[in-house]
């Protein structure tokens, strides 16, 4: 909170001295200063110390509204700084199943891999 303080004292002393609407807002969405409505949602954004960060994985922060939304699907990020979603693109000669609501079609299970590695008892099958 000291940090939103130092930059809102910051920004409305600057506009004393001529800052534009445009340039505060540049700092607002620097920092990930939320919109009041987002503030203790799912759709805060955090600061790091570097970046804006998501609170969930698959989350990118849309610097334009000032918060954090999940990716459509078939679209997914790489870190919780990301700032918009990439299209999942499975290399020829392998296939994805689309996952919704955290539930798994019938006969499948879901399994994060980390570090290339399988979970034991799964393995990754090219289809």
């Amino acid at each position: 909170m000291s940090l939103i303080s130092c930059i809102l004292c910051m920004g409305f002393a600057n506009i004393s001295m001529g800052a534009t609407e445009a340039q505060l807002q540049s700092v607002l969405q620097k920092y990930g200063v939320p919109q009041a409505k987002d503030c203790g949602t799912k759709n805060e954004a955090h600061f790091n110390g570097a970046l804006p960060e998501c609170q969930d994985e698959g989350m990118y922060y849309d610097k334009k509204n000032r918060r954090c939304d999940y990716c459509e699907i078939g679209y997914a990020t790489e870190s919780k700084t990301d700032t918009e979603c990439k299209p999942i693109n499975c290399p020829a000669g392998y296939g994805g199943t689309i996952i919704k609501d955290g539930l798994c079609p019938a006969g499948y299970g879901l399994f994060h891999i980390t570090g290339g590695s399988c979970p034991a008892g799964t393995r990754l099958v090219k289809v």
